[in-house]
């Protein structure tokens, strides 16, 4: 019998073995799976461990790089030899209440089945591309702008992402997704498992092999067939020496998940940094955990680095690790001089809250490894703007939180009467607090003329008043105008900590704004949608801080038994 043949019965029987499966799914005890996580595969333009690729469809799928108890590897194997239950798992996430309502499913659930969906008439009409609520789904681009009306229509883009999430699942299952038999011809697409049905090849027989493992329950067979089929993948791909480092290190990454760890060091010292002026042991733990933190920090920023061949600064999750890290930078350097408690308890609390934003939002903020855009493929350009740019937010996020401490000292200030202590406190605050504005208004200056040297080079033109070059200027003219106000005495000391705070609110819009709010303009490479609640939360309660603490200010100057 002819090997392709016999390869083609056999996934036959393969396939039908999983449909006829009646045991839900869940985790196979005993499976050793780290010779799958290391297999290499071809995916996202690049070359990654199936870790990797398993993580980033799992994500696409539910919302989350990982689900219930399974490990995220298994979890692809497991579906692939247990389709059918896995189209009755809910497992399709939907985030817009409104794409519930257009395709009559329960609204106060957020996850489906694959089956619930494909039993809805109105996504099959909608996935065919017929037109919904004056919509279709090739009206609405990758970004989320709707290209007939030129705004954003959340709607329809969750809808086009639903239907993207099943015809992804049904790709996986089938096998379409995981290529696993590398090119003989450099850069060419590797072939999938469900081509090596037809076309085979060492590879699609030793991945084969392994499913009928994991279908049968063998946990021996089954890593015996795993690193076979891991060494005949490397086997057969050529460049497998070069990257080789490259997937273990991403592989590693993976697993030590280093900015979640770095979050959790970076909370407990900024409790600890709280009390660390009342006893030796609070002091010393601090900054134990703050070097700990900073180190898995860096670690997982150079791990990314060279995962990725770049910076990492090229969307939301990425660029909110570096402004993390540049708050630990800035903080310590004024810590050097100043040597106050206060830098690495708000510092610290900082970069823990903003990796915990990052970790806690897979959806809205991408945590996958992506080749570069073609505008970005310039890595000197890039990491000159853009990590210059984006470390002056670093630097206005610490005076931000250092100033929102001076503006309570005036509430208390407000409340109880002034003293010589808290007024020299507060003056050290606004004192620290304006180094910080220094260090980050030379920056966003340098990455504002620097990103038009790069417009230039990219764009063939310095300024062109893009939405993100204009929220750039309005942020640095902002700031200017604090420091210059400050230093001719035109804003006073209640005035600086007041307007700092209330000055980050540009950098918000030039960061986020531009990006997951108004989603125009040439810098679409960045785009995203999500997370306008929290962003909006933030500023409304930083607002409603600010006018607190004015009232309460300009109540005290006006009644002249307690002093301001």
């Amino acid at each position: 019998m002819p090997r392709s043949r016999w390869i083609r019965m056999f996934m036959t029987v393969f396939v039908f073995a999983g449909f006829m499966a009646q045991a839900s799914p869940g985790p196979v005890p005993g499976m050793y799976l780290n010779d799958l996580r290391l297999m290499p595969v071809q995916s996202g333009g690049r070359v990654k461990p199936f870790d990797e690729f398993a993580r980033e469809n799992i994500l696409a799928l539910t919302g989350s790089r990982a689900w219930s108890n399974f490990d995220p590897s298994e979890m692809v194997i497991s579906m692939m030899v247990n389709p059918k239950e896995w189209a009755d798992e809910k497992i399709i996430r939907i985030s817009v209440p409104e794409v519930n309502q257009q395709l009559l499913l329960d609204l106060s659930r957020k996850y489906f089945s694959p089956n619930e969906l494909l039993s809805s008439n109105a996504f099959l009409q909608y996935s065919e591309g017929i037109q919904s609520n004056g919509t279709a789904s090739e009206q609405v681009t990758s970004t989320g702008v709707n290209a007939v009306t030129g705004h954003r229509d959340p709607r329809a883009e969750e809808l086009k992402r639903v239907v993207d999430r099943v015809v992804r699942f049904q790709a996986l299952v089938t096998g379409r997704l995981w290529t696993i038999t590398p090119s003989v011809e450099k850069d060419k697409n590797w072939k999938s498992v469900a081509e090596g049905m037809s076309e085979t090849s060492p590879q699609s027989q030793a991945v084969f092999l392994l499913l009928k493992a994991y279908l049968e329950r063998n946990a021996d067979e089954f890593k015996f067939s795993a690193a076979k089929a891991r060494m005949t993948v490397e086997n057969g791909f050529s460049e497998f020496d070069a990257l080789k480092t490259k997937i273990l290190a991403e592989a590693f990454y993976n697993r030590l998940r280093p900015f979640l760890q770095a979050m959790i060091f970076y909370l407990l010292a900024g409790i600890l940094w709280l009390f660390s002026t009342s006893h030796p042991i609070p002091r010393v733990m601090s900054k134990f955990l703050t070097v700990c933190a900073v180190a898995l920090h860096t670690l997982g920023f150079a791990l990314r680095c060279y995962v990725a061949g770049r910076p990492p600064v090229t969307n939301m999750y990425e660029s909110i690790i570096w402004v993390s890290l540049g708050v630990m930078v800035f903080a310590s350097l004024l810590f050097v001089k100043n040597r106050q408690i206060v830098l690495m308890a708000t510092a610290t609390i900082l970069s823990g809250l903003a990796l915990f934003a990052a970790d806690s939002a897979p959806m809205v903020m991408d945590p996958t490894i992506r080749p570069l855009v073609p505008v970005l493929r310039s890595n000197y350009w890039l990491t000159i703007h853009v990590l210059t740019i984006t470390l002056s937010y670093g630097a206005f996020m610490l005076a931000m939180g250092i100033s929102n401490i001076s503006l309570f000292g005036f509430y208390q200030e407000s409340k109880k009467g002034g003293s010589e202590s808290l007024s020299k406190r507060i003056a050290l605050l606004n004192q620290l607090s304006y180094r910080s504005l220094m260090f980050g208004t030379v920056l966003l200056a340098a990455g504002t003329i620097l990103g038009g040297v790069w417009a230039d080079y990219s764009w063939g033109r310095f300024w062109g008043w893009d939405p993100k070059e204009v929220w750039a200027l309005i942020a640095l003219l902002s700031y200017m105008a604090v420091l210059h106000g400050r230093y001719a005495g035109w804003v006073g000391k209640f005035a600086f900590p007041l307007w700092t705070v209330i000055c980050f609110s540009t950098v918000v819009m030039a960061w986020y704004g531009v990006n997951f709010v108004l989603g125009v303009g040439l810098h679409s490479y960045g785009f995203s949608a999500g997370g306008q609640a929290f962003v909006t939360g933030f500023i409304l309660l930083q607002t409603l801080y600010c006018l607190f603490v004015a009232y309460h200010q300009q109540k005290a100057k006006a009644n002249p038994e307690v002093p301001a």
